[in-house]
């Protein structure tokens, strides 16, 4: 009989559960794909009874598969997407709103409105003032659904990010929280304070008696019942967080590169919160009488970049096997990817998608590595950004996901003059997760235990000398500059 974590990863596109063993290998598995809706422009909705129900049931058919081999839970994680917010009554469990999505925009004219409070909000709360965040989705709801002002005043209605929904259904005690790492993303949580800020819940007209209680990431939140079982659920987390837990980000100074649709750049920046202009801060986990930051950043076009070229370009195959088209060299050809805009450190929504180069008609080989490095070179521009953190230095740096091919990966070395290794791990949004709910019973009993666990299956150094890195990042900010993008 083994002893098992069991980790819930409930994202936007699938709920997966993993059960993990002591070495941290996933020993069961099961997922669910989710349905996404999008009624309106701008507008994008998921069905909170659905979720739910495609949550619980994979979630017992893992438990089930354990149990009937005669293996033992200890505990259970969840790791939840973020920025995603639901109006609901906590004396039913039953649902006011659908569930709005992290990449729901509706409320992004509204931030127009807002701008004069801009600076404070991100100096407070560690996030840009954008509709994706929970402070503009309540005020638009309250102005154009003629529901949610008269549900606002009624008992036991609450407004919260998606996690307080799932964990109010899963456990018995039917609790109303959300912990400090997902009450980050709502653009009203003071990251300095680690509560909600009172200046900002009345700027966005929040009732303060319909937000749900915080509490740590690592926590006895609750119990599942499972037949005559009582599991306790000692983990919630967002998922961005967890996955860079999973990658080995347990430390200051080590940071995660997730290349997917979107590449995720986070890195544990120790236990103040420091404000990086450019980039997000926020609670990465936080456990009985400890608290770690994370800095982050994103690159909207990764995965989703070579998707572009097979969809624009006519490139044939480029979303599945662009890594074996690239030409070696881009022959001084830059491309600025600017089909879903710029994110992290410029914060550019309208760009234009440019390739810029000598010569005529490139071949499909040069613009593939044209995309490929642009991604690598904002990478790199989101990691400079943490040089302004007095001190700081990055120790350790571990990339996974579908689009950490080696050409990228060694692309990425070069730029960086750093070595990077590659994550033996598919599923590290999962194991971070279990990491941390496992060390709050005991599983691993502390966190260098933990850090013998991460795995990884090959490493890249630079090959370049830094004049060469120089060269290359000196043309690449000449063209931000050219185009308006950097100042």
């Amino acid at each position: 009989m083994s002893s098992l974590i069991v980790t819930i990863d409930q994202g936007s596109s699938a709920t997966k559960v993993l059960a993990f063993d002591h070495q941290g290998q996933p020993i069961y598995r099961s997922s669910r794909p989710l349905r996404m809706e999008r009624p309106r422009p701008s507008h994008v909705e998921q069905d909170p009874a659905h979720v739910l129900e495609e949550t619980k049931f994979v979630l017992e058919e893992v438990l089930s598969a354990i149990f009937n081999e005669g293996h033992e839970v200890m505990a259970i994680g969840l790791a939840c997407q973020r920025s995603s917010f639901i109006l609901w009554d906590k004396e039913r469990g039953n649902a006011l709103t659908p569930v709005i999505s992290w990449q729901d925009l509706r409320a992004k004219d509204l931030c127009a409105t807002l701008h004069s409070q801009r600076e404070m909000i991100y100096r407070k709360t560690g996030l840009p003032l954008t509709g994706h965040y929970g402070g503009p989705k309540f005020l638009w709801l309250t102005q154009n659904d003629p529901e949610v002002p008269r549900r606002v005043n009624l008992p036991n209605v609450v407004f919260s990010p998606w996690n307080s929904f799932l964990l109010w259904h899963l456990t018995e005690e039917r609790i109303c929280v959300t912990d400090e790492s997902i009450a980050g993303r709502t653009l009203f949580f003071n990251i300095h304070q680690r509560g909600w800020d009172r200046e900002l819940v009345r700027l966005f007209r929040i009732p303060e008696q319909i937000l749900p209680d915080i509490q740590r990431t690592c926590h006895l939140h609750g119990h599942y019942t499972f037949k005559d079982r009582s599991i306790p659920i000692t983990c919630s987390i967002g998922d961005h967080q967890a996955a860079l837990i999973g990658l080995g980000g347990l430390k200051k100074g080590h940071c995660g590169l997730n290349y997917g649709t979107s590449a995720g750049v986070l890195t544990n920046i120790g236990k103040e919160a420091h404000i990086v202009e450019g980039l997000l801060t926020n609670i990465l986990f936080s456990i009985k009488g400890e608290v770690n930051y994370a800095a982050e950043g994103t690159v909207n076009a990764v995965g989703s970049l070579f998707e572009w070229f097979e969809k624009e370009k006519g490139i044939p195959s480029a979303a599945q096997n662009w890594e074996t088209q690239l030409a070696p060299s881009s022959k001084g050809w830059m491309m600025i990817p600017g089909m879903y805009g710029i994110a992290a450190p410029y914060w550019k929504e309208n760009v234009l998608t440019e390739f810029k180069g000598g010569g005529k008609n490139p071949s499909p080989g040069i613009l593939l590595r044209a995309g490929m490095e642009s991604i690598v070179f904002l990478v790199t521009d989101i990691l400079e950004q943490l040089k302004k953190i007095p001190g700081f230095q990055i120790d350790q740096i571990t990339a996974g996901g579908g689009a950490a091919q080696t050409p990228l990966l060694q692309f990425q070395s070069d730029l960086l003059g750093l070595p990077i290794r590659h994550s033996a791990i598919p599923d590290a949004t999962a194991l971070g997760c279990a990491f941390l709910t496992g060390l709050q019973v005991g599983f691993w009993k502390d966190m260098e235990e933990i850090q013998e666990s991460i795995q990884s299956d090959r490493s890249f150094y630079p090959q370049i000398t830094p004049a060469e890195r120089r060269a290359f990042l000196n043309r690449w900010h000449e063209l931000l500059k050219a185009k308006g993008i950097l100042p």
